[in-house]
C-alpha cells in the first residue's frame, strides 16, 4: 500500500502490508504527520491510496460492488480522537444511541432496543442515567465511553480507535484502554489502537506497527513492528 500527500507531494507510508485479525489489538504509533490517522482513514475506505488494496474479508474496498461495501460499512467504525465532538451538542447523549438502534433496525419487539442499550451501558460501567444528560453534561471519560457504546450497538468487526484517551485525564485513561482491550478479546473485535504511549502500547497490545522506522522511541526489548 502506498499513500501520497498529494497536496504536497510526500509519500507516508509504502509497500505496508498489515492484516488486522478477529480478536486481535494491533497498536499504531510514530510521530505526528507520519500518517497514522490516514493509515486509518484508508483502512475505513474513507481515502483511497495511491497503490495498493484494501479488502474488508474478501471485498475490496475501493473497487467492490458499492451493495456489498454499502452492507459491510457499519461493521468497520473508527473511535474518534475528541469524545466532545462526536456528539450533537444540542441532543442529548441517549437520544444519539437510540437513533443508531433504530437506523439500523436494532429495535425489534417493543423496547428491545432499550434493553440492548443498558446492557452495553452495564459493561461500560456507565449508568443508564447519563442518556438524558447532554454531552457537555458528562465527563470526558463517560463521554468516550458513551461513544464507544454507540459503535458496539452495531457489533462491529474492526475498530479504529485514533488516540482514543488523548483528549482524557490521567485518571480515567486506564480505564477507557482497559475497556478497548477486553472488547477485542470477548466480542472478536480486531482493533488498531493509536497512541504516541509506546509503554501503553506495549502493556495491552499484541503487535505494534511504528509508521516511521527513523523515529526513535527507545522501544523496549520484546516490542515486535510490522513495517
Amino acid at each position: 500500500m502506498t499513500v501520497v500527500l498529494k497536496r504536497f507531494e510526500q509519500c507516508l507510508f509504502s509497500g505496508l502490508n498489515l492484516e488486522v485479525r478477529s480478536c486481535e489489538l494491533i497498536g499504531l504509533t510514530g510521530p505526528s504527520g507520519s500518517g497514522k490517522t490516514t493509515l486509518g482513514n484508508v483502512l475505513l475506505g474513507l481515502k483511497r491510496p495511491v497503490a495498493g488494496r484494501v479488502f474488508w474479508t474478501d471485498t475490496d474496498v475501493y473497487t467492490g460492488s458499492p451493495s456489498t461495501i454499502k452492507s459491510l460499512r457499519p461493521l468497520y467504525q473508527k473511535l474518534y480522537q475528541d469524545p466532545v465532538a462526536s456528539f450533537y451538542p444540542g441532543q442529548k447523549v441517549g437520544q444519539a444511541l437510540y437513533d443508531v438502534v433504530r437506523y439500523h433496525g436494532l429495535n425489534g419487539l417493543a423496547d428491545h432496543g432499550h434493553r440492548i442499550i443498558e446492557n452495553i451501558l452495564k459493561r461500560l460501567g456507565l449508568c443508564p442515567d447519563l442518556l438524558d444528560r447532554f454531552p457537555h453534561q458528562l465527563s470526558g471519560g463517560e463521554l468516550q465511553r458513551m461513544a464507544l457504546a454507540r459503535i458496539l450497538l452495531i457489533k462491529p468487526r474492526f475498530i479504529f480507535a485514533d488516540e482514543p484517551t488523548s483528549r482524557l485525564d490521567l485518571s480515567v485513561q486506564a480505564h477507557v484502554i482497559r475497556f478497548i482491550a477486553e472488547l477485542a478479546e470477548k466480542d472478536q473485535i480486531g482493533i488498531l489502537l493509536v497512541s504516541h504511549d509506546l509503554e501503553l502500547l506495549s502493556a495491552v497490545c499484541h503487535r505494534i506497527l511504528i509508521l516511521n522506522p527513523a523515529f526513535d522511541l527507545n522501544r523496549p526489548a520484546g516490542i515486535k513492528t510490522c513495517l
